[in-house]
């Protein structure tokens, strides 16, 4: 249980009700990222409206997961669907949060990983539809990633800044030889900024790490689809997807992996 905060000692339950509210709150913007990033529209005009009728959402009907159940799944005008995957996203966001807080506390840390995790999220879902990996997502949370390490001792600031750079030159590599080997653009310029924004959180060790972890989940997952013949919108997988699993795969057990390889090969 979390008692200490820098505001003071608060009961566990206080703390996670707050993580809650506030991570499924970051979720519903995560769903207006979603949807209009890659369609290139202002996150503040026009307001949130409903896309079949384009009715305006009154703020009643914009509260997290409740106001989903509450009208049924539907638009409160025109009565379309509203899909499953904006309640799914909120209350992931939520549960995304607490995994942060119960990792790092209700602290600086907890809310930048809390932040990370929902920014993944969000990044899964935009690559598997669109093959993009905005950078009004990526770059942000970077920030506040570097941030953590300069005022916040999340990670020493010379591992963040290292791992930055290999990330940047890796990624960058990887594009540019994709490019050469294949004549065609195998790898864009978001993935290069997700590699400097992993490289803030990892440090570089963990990212090289991530970047072999990403290869081979996605090397697993392309296997069946090429056996089978399938796509996913026309074309092979998306990297991000595999990225972002990767990420938090490196976070969690990163540094247990490496031990235990270096002490393999060690003898």
């Amino acid at each position: 249980m979390i008692s200490e905060t820098p505001w003071g000692p608060l009961p566990g339950w206080i703390i996670y009700t707050l993580t809650v509210i506030l991570g499924s709150c970051v979720g519903s913007f995560a769903n207006v990222l979603i949807y209009r990033l890659p369609r290139e529209e202002s996150l503040v005009r026009p307001p949130s409206r409903c896309p079949a009728c384009g009715r305006r959402i009154r703020p009643w009907e914009n509260i997290p997961v409740l106001s989903w159940i509450l009208l049924g799944g539907r638009c409160r005008g025109c009565h379309s669907r509203i899909s499953w995957l904006y309640p799914a996203v909120e209350l992931g966001s939520a549960g995304l949060a607490v995994l942060a807080v119960s990792a790092w506390g209700f602290t600086y840390a907890g809310f930048a990983y809390g932040m990370l995790f929902i920014a993944l999220l969000a990044l899964i879902i935009i690559d598997l539809e669109h093959w993009l990996l905005p950078f009004a997502i990526t770059v942000p949370i970077a920030i506040i990633g570097l941030i953590g390490s300069i005022a916040f001792a999340m990670r020493p600031l010379a591992d963040s800044l290292l791992g930055m750079a290999v990330g940047f030159a890796i990624f960058m590599l990887m594009m540019i030889g994709g490019k050469a080997l294949f004549k065609r653009e195998a790898m864009g310029g978001g993935d290069v900024v997700f590699g400097i924004m992993a490289g803030v959180y990892l440090g570089w060790k963990l990212t090289i790490f991530m970047i072999f972890a990403a290869s081979l989940l996605g090397t697993l997952a392309a296997l069946p689809l090429a056996l089978t013949g399938r796509k996913i919108s026309g074309r092979s997988l998306p990297f991000g997807p595999f990225l972002a699993v990767a990420m938090i795969i490196s976070l969690y057990f990163g540094d247990t992996v490496i031990r235990w390889y270096i002490g393999l090969i060690g003898g």
